[in-house]
């Protein structure tokens, strides 16, 4: 039995990838522990006190270095194999060379983990477990992909009890659930077309655990957990309308708890709506991302019209749904004058909150290799959050911070928006963010049903 402790740092929603690794890995005789370092006030003890064979990251663009440098902190005191996941790993292999980087992983990583830790467990070598690259020696070791698990059913449910070592989750009243995998759509910001690319031939990318499946995984959540309310996490829930009917159907008469989805506004028929809306959905996601024509289907190739997005939140206000809108701002060939289209748009859905990211040009995504021909890019380096600044070479630069911070009043407020060029001019950045955190709270908890005032204010009790 080997013992693998994930490493992971609190980012507002249940780490879903990390809990299915340690599921499948408990569910074949293997110790798995968790740290959450929002939570911990002692982490090399904690370590220490676990004695790990193998330390687990996963690990996206903008946040690499951070874990890279907290794993070689752990290594001059601690004796462990470290692997590194997610996407940054997946599309960027060449982590590998950095220092203290033992493995890591491309692409789904169940069978990759599980094979590591029998072989480790049984003296055997690892240099050739497909989806690893492994350092060894001086040498890098590439293997190829294994292809993609074909029956989702296999898989055991996530390992809740992981996380719930910590108050802060087991407190939680929004529990998340993942019913699929893959996206079929290929926006040029998204990594999707590169997985694609990377996985051809070797598995269908879209997959869907059974409505049965799902509905046994919320019953056992609901009775262990009691929470108030679940989030579908997936970003195609109601591609397929013959599942999602079934679902509905069943998800009203067996669980019957209010829950939050995300959408895509192509696929919005009244049909699903109301299905939706009669088996409990409080809470609808959907992404406008730019409100104007030519960034939103040419630059980023949504391939969703206005009049689709009018429609779909028509809808959605029609049936008492709560609505959260996803833009951005801080794209490649944006102006203020295309801003305030999204701004603009935004007004015209009337969302009850409009959620704003500064976007971030990930490598290997069309969209990164866009802003490289267009002479966009700069040589600073990518956020690892959403709402710090742009590290594009565009126009309005200098205003990105303050533009996020101001956009969900400035859809909520005439006021805001009547002197919005003006106010991103006043240099009270600092100012705007505490507004927005202000804001982004009252919305999340009295409008988009998002969040209770108790999760606001959870501490983990401490020992000594």
């Amino acid at each position: 039995m080997q013992t693998v402790l994930f490493i992971y740092k609190y980012e507002y929603l249940e780490p879903l990838g990390i809990m299915s690794l340690a599921a499948f890995l408990q569910l074949h005789g293997h110790r798995c522990e968790f740290i959450d370092l929002a939570f911990e006030k002692d982490l090399l003890k904690e370590v220490r006190k676990i004695n790990p064979d193998i330390i687990a990251y996963s690990i996206t663009t903008g946040c690499h270095s951070f874990y890279q440098q907290l794993n070689l902190e752990l290594k001059k005191d601690c004796r462990f194999l470290s692997i590194f996941g997610g996407p940054h790993a997946t599309f960027f292999p060449d982590f590998i060379e950095e220092e203290g980087v033992d493995v890591i992983c491309r692409g789904e990583g169940e069978g990759a983990i599980l094979d590591l830790a029998n072989a480790l467990d049984g003296g055997q070598d690892i240099r050739t477990i497909c989806n690893l690259w492994v350092k060894s020696i001086g040498q890098i070791h590439k293997n190829p992909l294994r292809p993609l698990i074909a029956d989702l059913n296999t898989l055991p449910f996530v390992s809740r009890g992981l996380v719930n070592k910590y108050e802060h989750y087991r407190k939680l009243h929004r529990r998340m659930i993942l019913t699929g995998r893959g996206c079929p759509y290929r926006c040029t910001y998204c990594f999707n077309h590169a997985y694609h690319d990377l996985y051809k031939g070797n598995g269908r990318i879209v997959r869907k655990r059974s409505v049965d499946h799902v509905i046994r995984e919320l019953t056992i959540v609901r009775e262990k957990d009691a929470p108030r309310r679940f989030q579908f996490v997936d970003d195609t829930f109601i591609l397929d309308h013959n599942w999602c009917f079934e679902f509905c159907d069943r998800y009203e008469k067996e669980i019957g708890l209010p829950f939050i989805v995300y959408t895509r506004v192509n696929l919005i028929t009244e049909e699903i709506v109301r299905r939706l809306k009669a088996a409990g959905c409080v809470t609808i996601l959907y992404a406008i991302e730019s409100g104007n024509d030519y960034i939103r289907n040419q630059v980023l190739k949504r391939n969703v019209s206005r009049e689709q997005i009018l429609a779909a939140a028509q809808l959605f206000r029609e049936y008492g749904l709560k609505t959260y809108a996803q833009n951005m701002l801080g794209l490649p060939d944006e102006n203020m004058d295309s801003l305030m289209d999204t701004i603009e748009l935004n007004v015209a859905c009337r969302p009850d909150y409009a959620w704003c990211s500064i976007f971030q040009p990930y490598p290997m995504t069309d969209l990164w290799q866009y802003c490289q021909e267009k002479n966009y890019l700069t040589d600073e380096p990518i956020e690892a959050t959403f709402y710090k600044k742009s590290v594009l070479n565009i126009p309005h630069r200098r205003y990105v911070a303050r533009l996020h911070h101001l956009f969900p009043l400035a859809v909520s407020s005439p006021l805001v928006r009547r002197y919005l060029r003006f106010l991103i001019k006043l240099p009270l950045t600092s100012l705007y963010f505490a507004i927005w955190h202000l804001h982004r709270a009252y919305a999340y908890f009295f409008k988009v049903n998002w969040i209770d005032w108790s999760e606001l204010f959870i501490r983990e009790r401490k020992k000594g």
